[in-house]
């Protein structure tokens, strides 16, 4: 089934690149508790277990401007916001499980979140012009923030006036949205700003715009939602993002030249700068411990097919669902019910130079192993490729137990020879099936390192790179997929209006 939307686009913008110390943690500096031992376990004081919440990272370099997911988050059309069964746990440590285990259900334009052209044209849909055929380096690039007059919509008249120069591709527009605090509000309100249907237009006719942000869960206004969605997807040039701190975006696909209705796949980008080393959704996606994969996780709720004026699409995954991260509340039920969730995952950990490089074949990561690689000290962020790539395990539906993960001892020795906080490998779990939860625990215990799951590594060259990782602001969850690149360039920021370097990522659905 297609997606017609991205169902969580994740937003940062920023001025430079980040130079992280090599003794950074996962989660940044607690008020009480010391980087070095770690959170107090069991028997000791819980007085330091505060998890930060944070919206600047890098001393003010980076903002994270993709809203939390949180019940109160408005809804379209909806007094009621998100509400609380967006999220549940279906295993869980308190009921003997070895470990919590979440699952969401959300809509595809919940919160922060792309539209594709098949939102408002049925054709589009049908032809596959889903999510998966953004074009990421339209995605991501240095972008405008423009404060637009509190007064009014974004008219034709209104764009004039902004007199945004050409040759500028992404802007990202604050409106009295955010004056007005709207996407902190339970209740949906109809008077938002947003696009009326001769201000898109402007904007295509007169502009190089391809990308457009805009702050609430629509760029159109309300009573020219319809009107406004059709003149920015007509061409497919113009894919709708909504609703960032400061921004709404929008994201373009590739032009094709012609009338042709064949949505692009591709997993280089830039012209081999960028890769996407996250995997597509599809229901064949491996689940752990379970023969017929996810299955179907993608529906349907609203077809234009069946009257409706739009397509919109609603999902239910497990959070450990292909590629993802883990948070310590994964296998620790303290940091668990102290709220360590993927939310409190430190940005600067996950985005950064990165070490990708092969391992011996023919076993598990052993302390032996990890002593082979000479993996140099202040080296923070390391991508494991083994033979799971070779025999391509997360393509194939049946969960394998004999992938290839780190044993133990192989866990203790990075933890304690290494400054890795950031631990990326190519299956289902860093930790071999044999050593499951006895790996996790030594990787999570003193909540340093962040681990990365189900990463596609599959005909990238080993060495350095710039690594991107955004998991979802899921509030309470102990895991979230992400979507991964690794290429040449640095993340992005907001704060005061000005050119800054914008990264939107969002889950892969097909």
């Amino acid at each position: 089934m297609n997606s017609l939307s991205l169902f969580a686009i994740l937003c940062l913008i920023s001025v430079q690149s980040i130079a992280i110390s090599a003794n950074s943690a996962a989660y940044p500096s607690i008020p009480g508790a010391d980087a070095k031992d770690g959170c107090p376990l069991r028997g000791e004081s819980r007085d330091a277990l505060i998890p930060p919440r944070r919206e600047v990272y890098d001393n003010g370099r980076v903002f994270d401007i993709s809203h939390r997911y949180v019940p109160e988050l408005p809804v379209w059309e909806s007094t009621e916001g998100l509400g609380q069964d967006f999220l549940w746990l279906t295993t869980s440590i308190k009921n003997e499980s070895r470990a919590n285990n979440s699952k969401f259900k959300l809509g595809a334009h919940t919160g922060t979140h792309v539209d594709a052209p098949g939102h408002f044209y049925d054709h589009y849909y049908d032809a596959g012009f889903d999510v998966d055929s953004l074009d990421l380096t339209l995605l991501n690039g240095l972008a405008l923030l423009i404060d637009t007059p509190r007064d009014k919509n974004i008219t034709a008249e209104v764009m004039k006036s902004l007199n945004i120069p050409k040759g500028v591709r992404r802007v990202l527009f604050r409106t009295l949205n955010t004056d007005r605090r709207l996407m902190f509000k339970k209740e949906f309100d109809t008077s938002y700003v947003g696009f009326k249907e001769d201000g898109a237009k402007w904007l295509i006719q007169n502009t190089d715009i391809k990308l457009v942000g805009i702050d609430y869960l629509s760029a159109a206004a309300y009573d020219h939602s319809v009107e406004s969605h059709l003149a920015f997807l007509a061409s497919r040039c113009v894919a709708l993002l909504s609703v960032v701190a400061c921004a709404f975006a929008a994201a373009i696909w590739a032009a094709n030249g012609d009338d042709s209705l064949v949505p692009p796949r591709r997993e280089v980008y830039g012209n081999g700068r960028i890769f996407d080393i996250s995997h597509r959704y599809h229901p064949e996606m491996p689940e752990f411990d379970s023969k017929d994969g996810i299955g179907q996780f993608l529906w349907l709720p609203k077809s234009m097919k069946n009257g409706s004026i739009a397509n919109n699409s609603e999902m239910k995954l497990p959070t450990h669902t292909g590629t993802h991260v883990d948070s310590p509340g994964h296998v620790f039920d303290h940091y668990f019910d102290a709220g360590f969730d993927v939310d409190t995952l430190d940005l600067d950990i996950l985005n950064g130079p990165a070490l990708l490089v092969d391992v011996p074949r023919d076993s598990n990561i052993t302390a032996e192993v990890m002593k082979s690689l000479h993996i140099p000290r202040g080296v923070i962020r390391v991508l494991f490729r083994t033979l799971n790539s070779d025999r391509r395990l997360m393509f194939q539906k049946e969960f394998d137990a004999s992938y290839v993960g780190f044993t133990v001892d192989g866990a203790k020795w990075l933890v304690e020879n290494t400054d890795i906080k950031l631990v990326g490998i190519d299956y289902l779990s860093v930790a071999s099936y044999d050593y499951l939860i006895p790996s996790h625990l030594v990787f999570l215990k003193d909540r340093e390192v962040i681990l990365v799951e189900g990463l596609k590594l599959d005909d990238v060259p080993a060495g350095f790179y710039s690594v991107h990782c955004l998991p979802l602001r899921l509030s309470g969850a102990e895991g979230s997929p992400i979507r991964k690149q690794r290429c040449l360039k640095c993340r992005g920021r907001c704060k005061s209006s000005g050119v800054y370097h914008v990264k939107c990522e969002g889950m892969q659905q097909s």
